[in-house]
């Protein structure tokens, strides 16, 4: 599955079966830090993928789950 798949597959999830699908990922996000982070699921761009994620998109991420997280998950997943 491409990234923009996967994206557009997350968009169409709840936050109930979002945080399922982290739970099972073994990535550790509340049912409320996915409604903080569903806004900027939206702006999603491939571009993203070649170049890494934009300042601001990563400072909103921060806001949203806090910086050890955001720290921890791309330490975990990459960037």
């Amino acid at each position: 599955m491409d990234y923009m798949s996967l994206i557009q597959e997350f968009q169409g999830k709840s936050d109930e079966e979002l945080a399922l699908y982290a739970k099972n990922y073994k990535i550790p996000l509340s049912k409320k830090e996915i409604q903080k982070l569903r806004p900027l699921l939206s702006s999603f761009s491939i571009q993203w993928v070649l170049m890494g994620i934009p300042d601001q998109v990563m400072r909103d991420i921060e806001k949203a789950i806090g910086k050890q997280k955001t720290a921890d998950l791309l330490k975990q997943f990459g960037r």
